[in-house]
């Protein structure tokens, strides 16, 4: 996969923190500190699963599959285990609040992955 498809993967994950921010600072503008705390999280796993895949497709291309599973179950764990950390219970509706940003990272990070199979398998 080109090297500028990966950029427009991670400006696209962070234009979404930018639209969600904006809304959040519309409607809700509280707890911004959880907010940014989240995100902040949330993008080093999503940076994490990037290039750990873009890594594992120039060593071992036909692990790809097995190696974007793996890292979607050890995100998920890793969610659940942080999530008390950072508080994001005390936000109320938090489910409404923290639960689209993260599909929208799973999103981006599947369509990384399917690039990354397709290109495999040109190849």
């Amino acid at each position: 996969m080109k090297q500028s498809t990966s950029w427009l993967y991670i400006v696209l994950f962070i234009l979404v923190f930018f639209l969600h921010f904006a809304i959040w600072q519309l409607y809700v503008n509280d707890f911004q500190v959880i907010f940014i705390r989240y995100y902040l999280f949330l993008t080093i796993l999503f940076m994490m699963v990037i290039t750990i895949m873009s890594i594992v497709k120039k060593i071992y291309p036909e692990y790809i599959g097995f190696t974007f599973m793996g890292l979607m179950l050890f995100k998920l764990s890793v969610m659940f285990l942080v999530m008390n950390k950072l508080q994001l219970s005390e936000v109320p509706y938090h489910k409404y609040h923290f639960i689209p940003p993260y599909l929208v990272s799973l999103l981006l990070e599947t369509l990384f992955a399917i690039g990354l199979l397709k290109e495999q398998k040109n190849n």
